[in-house]
């Protein structure tokens, strides 16, 4: 048998005739003889490939099937001479770099309208699937949660951190003044839920950009299962999300205490621990907008590719999380944030001024916010002496 670096150039030398080699049929010769050459290094007495590796499908692997059972079972696997994994890898391509669809074409080979093709269908498919990838925490997950947070922060009952972050997109085709943002551009007010490993746990896609976040949490349907009665309540009495300044205190929703110079020192700290935890989910927005790169700006005017392409994104990046690629460990939660990090000082549009009309479900959802509202402001008070006041000193260490 050939030593290590004999079965490496070996290797090298083939995978070089096959780049050269234009007749299909040598390529594939050649190929299968580059896959012996490989299997002899692996052979080796001291191999530099862990055979072991083989026995675990890789993410790719896992991914292909996935999509690939999904569209069989909806009936929509098309017959199609591009295999399936080749397909994925020029979409997730496309959905990673800001690359004109022409320029990725070209790289793979393919028309710009062939890959257009692959691309609306795929992203459809990836947003289907969602579901089974972002999914809200259960019991036990909520207790893991709460434990990690408490543990690094001293901060209790938190279960996930929530915000909006806007997706900046080209006007669509209809009603483009509605997705004018404060920032005069248009965009996508996209909502998640993150805990503490940066997992998407709730996304709420498809928001117009001139709507502030407190709305949109308003119309989510996270809001209305939060307000469930019962057993289908996705939250214990315990529990509750962390938000920043643009949402509405209440018994489930924590904010910080509105920074007016006249702070105590429990308030200051619980303003400092709290944005600690929240600033999870401004790193998941980073790390998904570092990673998934067109979300920083996508050329598209129908909402339903817009939607599409934003959950499917999300969807890639609790699946790479999942699969192996830990983006945060849980001993970093306790490193401490900058002081312009610290929520409090920010001023937000408070604005209701949206006309909508509610139906009968969405006036009693209404009923039960307000009420959860004001039991918040019973809890969460700038008063020093008030029993919330009292909670913080005997849960957290100041």
């Amino acid at each position: 048998m050939a030593n290590n670096e004999e079965a490496v150039i070996q290797a090298a030398g083939i995978a070089v005739m096959i780049l050269e080699e234009e007749e299909e049929e040598l390529q594939h010769a050649l190929l299968v003889l580059a896959q012996i050459a490989v299997r002899e290094i692996m052979e080796l007495e001291e191999p530099w490939i862990d055979a072991d590796d083989l026995t675990h499908p890789s993410p790719v692997e896992i991914l292909v099937q996935t999509v690939g059972n999904h569209l069989r079972s909806k009936g929509r696997l098309r017959r199609v001479r591009t295999p399936l994994q080749d397909i994925l890898l020029m979409v997730v391509w496309i959905m990673a770099t800001p690359d004109s669809f022409r320029s990725v074409a070209l790289r793979f080979g393919r028309r710009p309208s062939t890959l257009w093709d692959f691309y609306s269908y795929v992203v459809e498919a990836l947003r289907e699937v969602a579901k089974d990838y972002i999914k809200w925490p259960s019991e036990e997950e909520r207790r893991d949660i709460k434990e990690s947070f408490r543990r690094a922060t001293g901060f209790p009952g938190a279960i996930g951190c929530i915000d909006c972050t806007h997706i900046y997109i080209t006007a669509p085709v209809q009603d483009a003044a509605q997705y004018v943002n404060r920032h005069d551009t248009y965009s996508m007010n996209v909502q998640a839920v993150v805990d503490n490993q940066l997992l998407v746990r709730h996304l709420h896609v498809g928001e117009v950009g001139s709507m502030n976040d407190k709305r949109v949490f308003r119309r989510s349907p996270l809001c209305h299962d939060i307000l469930k009665v019962g057993e289908e309540r996705l939250l214990n009495a315990d529990e509750h999300l962390l938000g920043d300044g643009g949402y509405t205190l209440t018994d489930f929703m924590m904010i910080p205490f509105p920074n007016d110079a006249r702070l105590t020192e429990e308030q200051a700290s619980f303003n400092k621990k709290l944005s600690q935890c929240r600033v999870r989910v401004e790193n998941a927005f980073a790390r998904g907008k570092g990673k998934w790169r067109r979300l920083k700006f996508l050329h598209a005017r129908n909402p339903a590719i817009l939607v599409d392409h934003i959950t499917a994104s999300f969807m890639l990046h609790n699946f790479t999380i999942l699969n192996g690629e830990k983006f945060w460990e849980d001993d970093e939660l306790a490193r401490p944030i900058r002081n312009n990090q610290v929520l409090g000082n920010q001023v937000f549009d408070d604005n209701e001024d949206n006309g909508d009309d509610l139906n009968e479900e969405q006036e009693a959802d209404q009923e039960r916010l307000d009420a959860a509202a004001f039991n918040g402001v019973e809890y969460h008070t700038v008063k020093n002496t008030h029993k919330f006041t009292t909670f913080l000193r005997t849960t957290m260490s100041f």
